[in-house]
């Protein structure tokens, strides 16, 4: 029997010394952090996203054949309609905590139907 606890406790102690990575956070990439934001050193909010995330200005062309609309995302300024991408050059990028991009699908489920164009979401640092 003690040769029987021994084999357990062997094989406990084996267990134990197993590596396992550690849980890594990856990051979104339709989310800018606050650091990110700090870090890309740009006055505007609109040079940083150009900076690290120039997909979220892409202008994709017309909408339709008959409509001079174009597919570009619609700004917001927390849960509030903003303005068109230029205004992005207005914003200090000291002012904004975090800046969130919806493609077209998710912006219409979270803003509703008139945003299938996408939505760039600047949330404010005093929000």
């Amino acid at each position: 029997m003690t040769n029987r606890v021994w084999r357990v406790l062997g094989a406990l102690a084996l267990a134990g010394c197993i590596h396992r990575a550690p849980l890594v956070e990856t990051a979104n990439p339709n989310v800018l952090t606050e650091q990110q934001i700090r870090d890309a050193r740009a006055a505007s909010i609109y040079d940083v996203i150009a900076r690290l995330r120039p997909e979220y200005l892409r202008d994709r062309g017309p909408i339709s054949i008959s409509s001079s609309d174009r597919d570009v995302a619609t700004v917001f300024l927390n849960s509030q309609e903003y303005g068109p991408i230029d205004i992005l050059r207005n914003v200090p990028s000291s002012d904004i905590a975090e800046v969130r991009y919806y493609s077209g699908i998710d912006a219409v489920t979270k803003f509703g139907r008139w945003y299938g164009t996408g939505v760039i979401q600047l949330i404010s640092r005093d929000h």
